[in-house]
């Protein structure tokens, strides 16, 4: 397969990035890309890498093509630039070909494998985010439930699920630039090996929980209440319209906390996104 094609293909993987806000890619990589070793590989065949990628870039055409958004829109100009900002990176190109030359021998299809690499990989890096961040990124994605559809709210927390990049245009511009900062984010930091939030101590951990169940109790009715507990006990079962609220419940709960409450509680929620290593 030439670069081009190849790139082409790559750039589908950025693509699924926004599916990463609450799932794990369907189908895992077949093997995890190594860390990248200095001369591991032929140096002019990564130099044709990058240069085939930066040719892609400046493709307007191709760029629009792989564009979910109509163009002159606000959106379509950010999603082209965290395309840009994504692809143009030295350590994601590096990561995308590393990843490839090892798992040639498994690759049949390059685009459901580009799609599981950058979905597996952002997932992962999720929990590498620094507390604010990923304060943040739960903030966002608590605004985004309460502006889409219960049927789409409650599918994209189901297994399996897919987030749809055009969900994006239900929020302030500003968010939805921060979401697509926050996953480029997540990724890089995933490929860097960067340090994983800490976990908490078992006393932080009892107090976060007592803390959160107090706000809930703050806000809800007793029959309310008594609701949340069912959605959360079996999500699986769970109407669209309750796992949405209870979604909601949540998250803003855990937003409301007093800051050392709230620290320990998302870590704690981090750690549940945490990956079996």
């Amino acid at each position: 397969m030439g670069w081009n094609r190849f790139g082409c293909c790559l750039l589908l993987c950025v693509l699924l990035l926004g599916g990463t806000g609450v799932g794990r890619a369907a189908v895992a990589p077949p093997a995890p890309a190594k860390k990248l070793e200095q001369g591991s590989d032929p140096a002019a065949t990564r130099a044709e890498f990058h240069l085939a990628m930066a040719k892609l870039l400046n493709d307007e055409g191709f760029l629009d093509k792989n564009n979910t958004f109509k163009k002159g829109t606000k959106m379509h100009r950010l999603f082209e630039s965290y395309l840009r900002d994504t692809l143009s990176d030295p350590l994601v190109l590096d990561f995308l070909y590393a990843s490839v030359q090892e798992n040639a021998d498994h690759v049949t299809d390059y685009e459901a494998f580009g799609k599981a690499l950058a979905g597996d990989y952002a997932v992962r890096g999720l929990t590498r985010l620094p507390e604010r961040d990923f304060q943040e990124l739960l903030r966002v994605m608590n605004v985004m439930a309460s502006k889409l559809p219960e049927r789409d709210c409650a599918g994209m927390l189901r297994p399996g699920s897919n987030f749809e990049y055009q969900w994006l245009e239900l929020l302030p511009l500003e968010d939805a630039q921060l979401y697509l900062r926050l996953i480029k984010k997540a990724l890089v930091a995933e490929i860097s090996g960067a340090p994983r939030l800490p976990a908490n101590s078992k006393e932080q951990t009892q107090v976060a929980y007592q803390a959160l169940l107090a706000e809930i109790k703050r806000r809800l009715s007793p029959e309310k209440l008594e609701q949340f507990g069912k959605i959360w006990g079996k999500p699986e079962v769970a109407a669209d319209a309750d796992l949405c609220w209870g979604y909601q419940v949540l998250l803003t709960g855990i937003l409301d906390l007093p800051t050392e409450p709230r620290r320990w509680m998302l870590r704690e929620y981090s750690s549940l996104l945490r990956p079996r290593e």
